[in-house]
């Protein structure tokens, strides 16, 4: 029996040592390239309100469209994009560096919360911004009302959790039988903002202001602390791609 063995383990080693011999009489390569474009345009990059006031109802809006790359007419190998826009906490531009750059930084804004959202001094918001993403509003332009891609747009009301809500839509070159008939090549988006109200502060009509945007919110989850009066709150809108076919 041991012999038996010592016999395998020789042939196994031999296999072993003459197998790069083999393979050295002959080789192939296969050339692998592909240039990697972005989907979408999106314009303007950034919306400003101003100063604004409790119970405001403020609208501004921007553009999605192809991107150059995939408009050109020889590009016929896929004609969909599906995306969605969601929001996240906005970090300060100045401290974009020392947290490690943009992603970084908007990510840890996203990932970490003020100890106490009220105080202006918590070290979060030397980081990020008291958030406006719950304020903000996206409603579709519907277009077009007919035909098969009518209604492939879904909007999101104001005073919505932004972690668990967000809008979506799609984007149409061309059908599945290469036509542009009732196509959707761009989006327009209007972003509204209900502007919140401090807590101990906010106007008896109040609860139907918000319900009059939102009927399923409950108004007292969308007052603001009246300690971060004066501050500038923002909030990050990603328009993320889910599909391409």
């Amino acid at each position: 029996m041991k012999t038996k063995i010592t016999i395998g383990l020789a042939a196994l080693g031999t296999s072993l040592v003459m197998l790069p011999l083999f393979a050295a009489f002959e080789a192939h390569v296969i050339n692998v390239t592909a240039r990697i474009e972005n989907a979408l345009y999106v314009h303007p990059e950034s919306l400003e309100y101003g100063t604004v006031f409790p119970q405001e109802h403020l609208d501004s809006s921007f553009f999605i469209t192809f991107s150059q790359s995939f408009s050109t007419a020889s590009q016929t190998r896929v004609g969909k994009v599906d995306y969605v826009i969601k929001q996240k906490p906005k970090p300060r531009e100045d401290r974009v560096t020392d947290l490690g750059g943009v992603e970084a930084a908007r990510d840890w804004c996203h990932l970490n919360v003020p100890a106490n959202p009220g105080d202006p001094n918590d070290p979060y918001y030397a980081n990020c911004y008291p958030s406006l993403c719950p304020y903000l509003s996206k409603h579709p332009d519907n277009i077009p009302a007919t035909g098969p891609n009518a209604l492939n747009d879904h909007g999101l009301p104001p005073f919505h959790d932004p972690e668990l809500s967000y809008a979506s839509g799609t984007l149409v070159k061309f059908d599945a039988n290469g036509t542009t008939n009732n196509n959707d090549p761009g989006d327009i988006w209007t972003i509204d903002l209900a502007v919140p109200c401090f807590n101990g502060y906010c106007a008896q009509d109040w609860a139907d202001f918000v319900h009059g945007l939102n009927p399923t919110a409950d108004p007292d989850d969308y007052m603001v602390p009246p300690t971060l009066e004066h501050q500038v709150f923002g909030c990050d809108l990603w328009v993320e791609v889910t599909k391409i076919y």
